[in-house]
């Protein structure tokens, strides 16, 4: 029980507000009590008549015999007098006169005694003993007073509790669930006092917390994409390095073999110079897959940004689409193109040229001869459209998601013949990315279609 109620607010005002108001209303009915004045019903003027002949009869008796008469008078006078009054006897000269105040007191008469010279001054006075009717009407009244007292004393506790806890009550729920990271609860607490401040203040905190928290955990968030996303990336880096290493690999060791086997003169190796042209071959494979690491690395170059310009978009395609006219030829393919005049976008020219020829020369390299290219580009809305489409060949769909890896190829052995180096379409999305735009490749009815949106 005592630690339940040291435990609770609520009780330990109640107790205390009940005691205090128990202690007051005590004192209170001890204060009347105690200093309540006597309300005198009977007058003292009545009584200065009989003084004279009371002392006349007195002085003729002696002292002794006096005091008995004294006695049986003032008995008499008391008791007509519901003992208001008290007889008084004192030596003329006696300081105990001091004490009385003339109004509170019947007329005061000088007696001597028959048997004596010395003289008296006698006179009756207010009883100050006599018991206050008001404080007589509360001894009474005890056991009624005792039920009031306390009925009051656990009313007044009762409410005063109710006034001073219910919002602290609130506002510790409140706090509770800031606590558990609710803020979406308010203290409705509608008062100007302390109380009342505590709860606005609470409120205010738990507006600031929750919008830092939001902040927080939307930082957190991004934090975290950050962090996945240069995993991601570091993955990728790592991913690209010893496919890299693989590739590079590959043809040094063609090429130390060829040089080895020439050098030894062993077996068919003995042909210098069919196998120092294929050497040759093989080494401009290779510095062509360098320039193009040396590309990425560039492009991948933390900070890097490529200077963009204004230019017509089919004035570039035009001259690269001349470029490349041998080179159709060789495979006896034939273009048709559709290029809107006065397309302009702004970008890198010398990179955008490098998305072009690498589009284009996919598209040659990869088409059976006899087949043809078309090229288009229009304007749709904002966008400037490029669309590259060899027919002659599809590319498996499993293989499409994955054609802009590094050194990813769909047929190795075709690879080879045409001497890709894997590389080409992932320089291709990287510059583009740059740009902003987005490439799509998928297989159409004719063959194979790449779509740019810049």
């Amino acid at each position: 029980m005592i630690k339940r109620i040291r435990s609770s607010l609520s009780a330990k005002v109640f107790m205390i507000t009940a005691v205090l108001m128990a202690a007051c209303c005590s004192a209170t009915y001890f204060c009347i009590t105690q200093f309540a004045p006597y309300i005198y019903t009977h007058d003292l003027s009545a009584i200065d008549e009989e003084m004279p002949f009371l002392v006349e009869e007195l002085s003729g008796f002696p002292k002794e015999e006096a005091l008995f008469v004294i006695e049986d008078y003032a008995g008499i006078i008391e008791e007509e007098n519901d003992g208001e009054f008290v007889f008084c006897l004192f030596q003329r000269d006696s300081e105990e006169l001091e004490r009385f105040d003339k109004k509170d007191t019947s007329r005061w008469c000088l007696l001597t005694f028959a048997d004596s010279a010395e003289e008296y001054t006698a006179f009756f006075a207010k009883n100050t003993e006599k018991e206050s009717q008001v404080a007589e009407a509360l001894r009474k009244a005890i056991p009624v007073l005792s039920v009031v007292i306390l009925a009051v004393s656990v009313i007044a506790a009762f409410f005063y509790t109710v006034y001073m806890t219910a919002p602290i009550k609130r506002i510790s729920r409140i706090a509770g669930q800031m606590a558990a990271l609710d803020f979406g609860g308010l203290c409705a607490v509608r008062r100007t006092d302390e109380i009342g401040v505590l709860a606005g203040s609470l409120n205010d905190l738990s507006g600031k917390l929750s919008s830092a928290l939001s902040e927080l955990q939307s930082a957190n968030k991004q934090l975290q994409a950050d962090i996945d996303r240069e995993r991601e990336l570091e993955r990728q880096r790592m991913h690209f390095f010893s496919a890299a290493s693989h590739e590079l690999k590959t043809p040094i060791t063609i090429i130390k073999g060829q040089l080895q086997g020439m050098l030894y003169r062993v077996g068919r190796y003995q042909d210098r110079e069919t196998y120092l042209a294929r050497s040759l071959e093989v080494t401009d494979m290779l510095e062509k897959m360098v320039q193009e690491l040396l590309t990425v690395s560039r492009l991948d170059a933390p900070g890097y940004v490529c200077q963009k310009s204004g230019f017509d978009l089919g004035e570039l395609i035009q001259e690269r689409l001349s470029a490349h006219e041998d080179f159709f030829m060789q495979r006896e393919l034939t273009v048709e193109k559709w290029i809107s005049p006065k397309i302009s976008v702004s970008g890198d020219r010398q990179l955008l040229q490098k998305v072009l020829d690498n589009l284009l020369g996919n598209a040659a390299a990869y088409s059976p001869a006899g087949n043809r290219i078309f090229v288009k580009l229009w304007k749709d809305d904002d966008e400037a459209i490029l669309t590259i489409e060899n027919t002659g060949v599809h590319i498996p769909d499993t293989d499409i998601p994955r054609l802009f890896e590094a050194f990813y190829r769909v047929d190795q052995s075709r690879n080879r013949q045409t001497g890709g180096t894997g590389l080409g379409l992932y320089i291709v999305k990287t510059i583009l990315d740059l740009h902003g735009a987005k490439i799509r490749i998928e297989n159409s009815g004719q063959g194979v279609i790449v779509s740019v949106h810049f």
